[in-house]
Parts: C-alpha cells; structure tokens; sequence
C-alpha cells in the first residue's frame, strides 16, 4: 500500500508531501 502512495506522490510532486504523510500515517 505505501508503494502506492509514493508512486503516486511522484507523479504529482505538488501533493507529494501530503500523500507521504497520509502514508506515514496510515501505517501507524
């Protein structure tokens, strides 16, 4: 699932660092 996430938060590097932390997050 975080790979997901971070691939998508490649792709849209304006919503990368929200989606790294909605990630970060849902792995907690």
């Amino acid at each position: 699932m975080s790979k997901l996430y971070f691939r998508y938060g490649a792709m849209n590097s304006g919503k990368s660092t929200h989606l790294m932390q909605v990630a970060h997050n849902y792995e907690e």
